[in-house]
C-alpha cells in the first residue's frame, strides 16, 4: 500500500493475550482511579475544612506531570513490564497506607498532599509505558483501534464506574474507596506480568548510556526535547495540543459559573454538562478509528480541531442549555478522535527506543498549559464576560489549522528504521 492511499481497515477481536491484557488492565485500574478521584477530595475536606489545602491535594497529583520528560527517560531505560507493574504496586501500596491511615483515623494533610503527588509519578510512569508498548502488541493498521479501545477503556473506568462507586463506598466507609483503589491496581499488576519481556534496545541510546546518574538522566532527556522540537509533525502536534489545552481548560474552568449564571440552571446542570462531555467521549471512542481510517490522519486532525473551534463559538454565540449540552458532547468526542490520531502517530513516526520520551514530551506540553488556560478563562468570564472564553477558546483552535497542513494521511508502516531508531524521511517533512 502506498503512502497516502486508504488503508484496508479490517478489525481484528482482541486476543486474550498481551494486548488483551493491557486494554483490561487499563479499565480495572481507571475504576479504582475513578473511585479515588471521587473519594480523595472528600477525604480532604473532611480532614481539612479547609478549600485551599482541598484544591492543593487536587492539584498535587497533575503536579507530578512536570518532571515528565525526565521520568519519559526513565521509562525508554527501563523493562515495559517491569515499568507498569512497578507503578502499579507503587500505587497499590500508596493506596493500602491511605486506607490504614484512615481506619485509624490518623491522615495529616500533608500527607494527603504527598500521597496524591507519588500516585501522580506512578501514574506518568504507566502511561508513558503503556503507550510505548502498544506498537510491539498490535498490527500498525491496528494501532487507532487499539489506542481507542485503551481511551474507552480509561473513559468509563474513570468517568462513569469509578465516581458513583467511589461515592457509594465513601457512604458505606470512609477507608473503603482508597482499599477498591488498591485492589483494582493490584489486579493490573497481575494481569500486566503476563505481557512478554521487552527489554530496551541498548545499542540505540548507546551513547547517552555513556553518562551514568544524574547528567546521563538529563542528556537522554534533551535528546527527546530536542526530537520532539526538531521534527516537523511532532513539533506542530505538539504546538497544537497545547493550544487545546488552553483552549479546554478556559472553558471548563469556568464552567460551573457559567452554567448557574448565565444559563441560569439550578446545581444539577453542572452535572448534566459532565456527563455530556463523558459520553461524548465514549462515543468517540468508539468511532474514532473507523473515522480515522475513512478520512485518513491528516483528515481526521482538521476535522477534529474544526469541529472543536465550531463548537466553542456556537456556545459563545447561542447560550440555550440543550445546545451547550449538544456541543459538550460533540466536542468531546473531537478531542478523542485528535488523541487516538496523535497517539498512533507518535507510535508510527517515534524511534522505538524514544517513544516513552516523545510521549512524556508531548503530555507535558498539553498538561502544562492548562493552567494558563484556566487562569485565562477566569479572567475573561470575570471581566468581559461569562461567554468570551468559549469565542477566545474556538478562534485559539481555528488559528491552529494551517499548522496542520501536511500531516502524514494513512502511513502504511512506522515511520522508523530498526537499525539506525532515526525518523524516515518520507514522514519528516520540511
Amino acid at each position: 500500500m502506498k503512502f497516502g492511499s486508504r488503508p484496508d481497515f479490517r478489525p481484528v477481536p482482541l486476543r486474550a493475550g498481551p494486548l488483551g491484557r493491557l486494554v483490561t488492565a487499563n479499565a480495572l485500574s481507571s475504576v479504582g482511579d475513578g473511585a479515588r478521584f471521587a473519594a480523595l477530595p472528600l477525604l480532604a475536606d473532611a480532614v481539612t475544612h479547609d478549600v485551599f489545602w482541598v484544591s492543593v491535594v487536587a492539584a498535587a497529583g497533575r503536579a507530578a506531570w512536570l518532571l515528565a520528560p525526565l521520568i519519559g527517560t526513565l521509562v525508554d531505560r527501563m523493562p515495559a513490564r517491569r515499568s507498569m507493574v512497578g507503578a502499579d504496586l507503587a500505587r497499590c501500596g500508596l493506596m493500602a497506607v491511605l486506607t490504614a491511615s484512615t481506619v485509624i483515623g490518623w491522615v495529616p494533610v500533608p500527607s494527603l498532599v504527598l500521597l496524591a503527588f507519588f500516585c501522580g509519578i506512578a501514574e506518568v510512569f504507566f502511561d508513558c509505558t503503556a503507550q510505548a508498548v502498544v506498537p510491539q502488541l498490535t498490527a500498525d493498521l491496528q494501532l487507532e483501534r487499539t489506542n481507542a479501545r485503551i481511551i474507552a477503556a480509561q473513559i468509563t473506568g474513570t468517568g462513569f464506574v469509578g465516581p458513583p462507586l467511589g461515592a457509594v463506598l465513601w457512604a458505606v466507609g470512609q477507608p473503603w474507596p482508597f482499599a477498591a483503589d488498591a485492589v483494582t491496581f493490584l489486579g493490573s499488576a497481575l494481569l500486566l506480568r503476563g505481557l512478554p519481556a521487552r527489554v530496551p534496545d541498548e545499542r540505540a541510546d548507546g551513547e547517552e548510556r555513556t553518562k551514568r546518574g544524574i547528567a546521563g538522566l538529563l542528556r537522554g532527556t534533551w535528546a527527546g526535547l530536542q526530537l520532539l522540537g526538531g521534527h516537523r509533525v511532532l513539533r506542530r502536534l505538539m504546538v497544537v495540543v497545547a493550544v487545546l489545552g488552553v483552549a479546554q481548560q478556559a472553558v471548563y474552568a469556568v464552567l460551573v459559573v457559567y452554567v448557574e449564571g448565565k444559563l441560569g440552571l439550578p446545581a444539577w446542570g453542572y452535572g448534566l454538562m459532565l456527563v455530556a462531555a463523558a459520553l461524548g467521549s465514549l462515543a468517540g471512542a468508539r468511532t474514532a478509528a473507523w473515522t480515522s481510517h475513512q478520512l485518513g490522519t491528516a483528515r481526521s486532525l482538521l476535522v477534529s480541531v474544526t469541529v472543536s473551534a465550531l463548537t466553542y463559538l456556537v456556545v459563545a454565540v447561542v447560550p440555550w442549555w440543550p445546545l451547550v449540552v449538544l456541543m459538550l458532547a460533540v466536542n468531546s468526542a473531537a478531542v478523542v478522535l485528535w488523541n487516538v490520531c496523535t497517539v498512533s502517530l507518535r507510535q508510527r513516526l517515534a524511534p522505538p527506543h524514544m517513544l516513552g520520551r516523545l510521549t512524556s514530551g508531548y503530555r507535558f506540553a498539553a498538561w502544562g498549559t492548562m493552567p494558563i488556560g484556566a487562569a485565562l478563562g477566569g479572567v475573561l468570564a470575570g471581566h468581559v464576560g461569562p461567554g468570551v472564553p468559549w469565542a477566545t477558546a474556538g478562534l485559539l483552535l481555528l488559528g491552529c489549522l494551517p499548522l496542520l497542513r501536511r500531516m502524514p494521511s494513512a502511513p502504511s508502516q512506522r515511520a522508523n528504521d530498526p537499525g539506525t531508531g532515526a525518523a524516515s524521511d518520507e514522514y519528516a517533512g520540511g
